[in-house]
């Protein structure tokens, strides 16, 4: 008896999302939670260590001026060596970090060595994770898993200082600590659920290429330039806001997270494909646009409110982050890929740490509407420098 013929499946099958994606978003939810209770970390400065905004740009930035030193490596090791172990690491460091603040009880250098572990735990934990994620992703769904992921974080930026406000106001500050660090132990337990599938390198298969090699990809300098741009942008909203809004007698100041990360989170949510389908530079575009109204807006913050002005630039960061990346990982292969993902968030991340230390002067000596309207100069310069070419023409090899 003939067997019958196989029918092959269709060619137009939808790509499905790896049920593994989900393991991996809630161990960087979890990651995020802890992570994201420092965003609150300038009203602590200013009410309990009674620092200025020079000095709260100061530690602030610190981060992520360790971000933009380690990210280089971080994309040359995680290539190299693979995603999951320096996933792990992030979330080691993360903890001790964590511990550490119950230590704190001055401005100095044990504080200033923290927010340098902070950044090199997050480094470490973002490039490594979101490489996995893009890993696991279908080629035509990238925009939108890659804006799932960023929802992970996005989520925790409003949950997690809207907790460890009202956590330090019934329990005080060392709960708080302790609390992020029970958080970062859950994803060095979930990491051991992922599994990572790294593609054989045959005995004569050309060298991988370089940090250089991957910066100087055509186009690719000028979507960092882009990333840098509104990087500023960014670190004049997550980093003053609050010590601007206790200037004007505003003391509950997480209501400006929680705008932000409910709005980021519809636009990645039901609008996540956007980017993939009307196109990513375009996008891009359309966000910066709102990043910059977003910034003109925090001048008139006494009468807009932090609800209003979270919502822009939620709306904002939403559209911008996942599009620009996308752009800047299509055609990228698995042996660069992490390299691109963290060239792209080191870019980021020297604007914001450039931003969080310089935009601190310039409110000590001129005022926080004077520094709010230099983020939103910054963004009008990024929609100048951003990239024009089409998606198909974006930096990354075949």
């Amino acid at each position: 008896m003939a067997a019958e013929p196989i029918t092959p499946l269709p060619a137009s099958l939808p790509a499905r999302i790896p049920p593994q994606l989900g393991v991996l978003m809630t161990a960087v939810i979890s990651f995020g939670f802890a992570h994201s209770a420092y965003f609150l970390l300038p009203k602590y400065l200013e009410l309990e260590l009674h620092a200025d905004p020079a000095q709260i740009g100061t530690y602030m930035s610190a981060m992520w001026f360790t971000n933009v030193a380690v990210v280089p490596f971080a994309g040359l090791w995680i290539d190299r060596a693979g995603r999951r172990p320096f996933a792990y690491l992030g979330a080691a460091v993360l903890l001790a970090a964590c511990l550490g603040f119950l230590a704190v009880d001055r401005l100095g250098p044990l504080l200033l060595a923290l927010r340098i572990a902070h950044g090199v735990a997050f480094t470490f934990f973002f490039v490594a994770t979101q490489t996995l994620a893009a890993d696991l992703s279908p080629p035509e769904k990238l925009g939108q898993v890659l804006g799932y992921y960023g929802s992970g974080f996005v989520i925790t930026n409003a949950a997690a200082p809207a907790a460890a406000e009202w956590l330090a106001g019934r329990a005080g500050w060392s709960a708080v600590f302790a609390a992020t660090a029970a958080l970062s132990l859950v994803p060095l337990v979930l990491l051991a659920f992922v599994r990572e599938h790294r593609p054989l390198r045959h005995e004569h298969a050309a060298p991988a290429p370089g940090i250089l090699e991957t910066l100087l990809r055509p186009g690719f300098p000028r979507v960092l330039a882009t990333s840098a741009l509104a990087g500023v942008t960014f670190a004049a909203a997550f980093t003053f806001h609050q010590p601007f809004a206790l200037s004007l007698g505003i003391e509950r100041v997480s209501d400006f997270f929680v705008a932000y990360s409910i709005t980021a989170m519809l636009v990645r949510g039901p609008l996540g494909a956007v980017a993939d389908r009307a196109g990513r530079v375009r996008v891009t575009g359309v966000s910066l646009c709102i990043y910059a109204a977003a910034a003109f807006a925090m001048t008139q913050l006494a009468s807009l409110g932090l609800v209003v002005t979270g919502m822009a630039f939620g709306a904002a960061h939403g559209l911008f982050y996942p599009a620009l990346n996308a752009f800047a990982l299509e055609n990228a292969s698995a042996d660069v890929r992490a390299k691109v993902t963290a060239l792209f968030n080191g870019a980021f991340n020297v604007g914001f740490s450039c931003g969080s230390l310089g935009l601190g002067f310039v409110a000590h000596g001129a005022g926080y509407t004077r520094l709010y309207a230099l983020g939103g100069v910054c963004s009008l310069a990024a929609l100048a420098v951003l990239p024009r070419t089409r998606a198909s023409q974006a930096p990354g090899r075949e």
